[in-house]
């Protein structure tokens, strides 16, 4: 059964209230009728509408001061002036203060009062999802700069714990200088947990964020293995690279894709175990070059795989192996979506797991 749009008349005049009942169909509509705002104020308080049709001539209340004081009391509902006022400068001034539409009884049937309250309603429910988004978006950018913030500081205290560590300003046990960089370690997991938020909300505000050059994704990889391979080595990790003699190239950026491979990479030596093995390959196709990361980790199940690339989406390997804002993944795939490239994952548990991630060749 079709829903009946609720509609709350003020009007003071017994003759027009009949009129405008009359209008509109008993089928799709429950109308209250009111003759004063005092009335109306008293209602609404125990019953809520989709809709005011309001006279702007009232026993307690005259001109756009009777709209002023209705908005006062639902903000959030609709309102459409209906009046024998022919003022153009106050019609325009109600639209200004919030009024949907304005509207003479002069001039009003029934298709187009009808069609007013729809037009009314569905207005309405765009400017409050517009005034959420412009709500959200605020509380987007200060958690962006807050973030931001955070780093600085971060950057600073791991800086002095390494001199520490290092004895430069002073003798220390080696006990303590391990605990200094476990401290620092501790941090630069956040540091890359702060990283991934601020690199979320860019990808997330602007898709075209990327600056693209022309590249080898051997290239970008090898920079990353750099950074990777000491944390492999102490774990005995063996990671083994399949470079093609004829890579294309492709359009990409450089940075961005830096932080793809990297939280790829990471993800691959953080869940293999001690004494594993990684592989990676570079494959140039027809169109495209393909990058794949396999590893020998727990691998992960159907219902994991689904939503790994889901925003703050972590699976239980990943809650056991270390603390996690769940992003890592979620900012790979919105950064090869930038690219217009595809991320994939394949996956069974106890076997590991194999990333591919495919640009277009240039």
């Amino acid at each position: 059964m079709l829903n009946k749009t609720t509609v709350l008349l003020v009007e003071d005049s017994v003759a027009d209230a009949k009129y405008v009942q009359q209008l509109l169909p008993k089928q799709k509509f429950d109308i209250v009728h009111v003759r004063s705002l005092a009335e109306a104020s008293n209602i609404m308080e125990t019953e809520s509408f989709d809709v005011i049709l309001l006279d702007l001539s009232l026993p307690d209340g005259s001109g756009l001061s009777s709209f002023q004081s209705m908005k006062e009391k639902g903000s959030r509902i609709p309102v459409v002036i209906l009046t024998g006022l022919d003022d153009d400068e106050t019609a325009l001034m109600a639209v200004k203060l919030g009024a949907q539409d304005y509207i003479q009884k002069t001039d009003v049937n029934a298709s187009f009062l009808e069609r007013s309250i729809h037009y009314a309603i569905e207005r309405k429910d765009l400017e409050e999802t517009e005034k959420k988004l412009a709500t959200y978006e605020q509380r987007e950018e200060f958690m962006a700069t807050l973030t931001h913030d955070l780093k600085n500081p971060l950057i600073g205290t791991n800086r002095v714990l390494e001199l520490l560590a290092e004895q430069a300003m002073g003798q220390i046990s080696q006990d303590h200088a391990d605990l200094l960089l476990q401290i620092r370690d501790s941090n630069k997991i956040l540091l890359a947990m702060i990283q991934n938020l601020l690199d979320v909300y860019r990808f997330e505000k602007d898709m075209n964020a990327v600056v693209l050059t022309r590249t080898y994704l051997k290239d970008i990889l090898s920079t990353c293995l750099k950074d990777i391979l000491p944390i492999a080595e102490n774990r005995k990790i063996t990671i083994t690279t399949e470079y093609p003699s004829n890579e294309k190239l492709v359009h990409a950026d450089v940075l961005a894709m830096r932080r793809v491979f990297q939280n790829l990479l990471d993800n691959a030596v953080k869940f293999t175990p001690a004494g594993g093995a990684i592989t990676l390959r570079v494959a140039p196709l027809e169109n495209e070059v393909c990058v794949e990361i396999q590893d020998s980790g727990p691998g992960m199940s159907d219902e994991e795989k689904s939503r790994i690339f889901h925003r703050f989406s972590q699976g239980r390997a990943g809650r056991k192996f270390s603390p996690g804002t769940g992003l890592g993944l979620f900012l790979c795939k919105k950064i090869i979506d930038a690219h217009n490239g595809k991320i994939s994952c394949e996956s069974e548990e106890g076997t590991g797991t194999k990333f591919l991630v495919c640009l277009p060749a240039a």
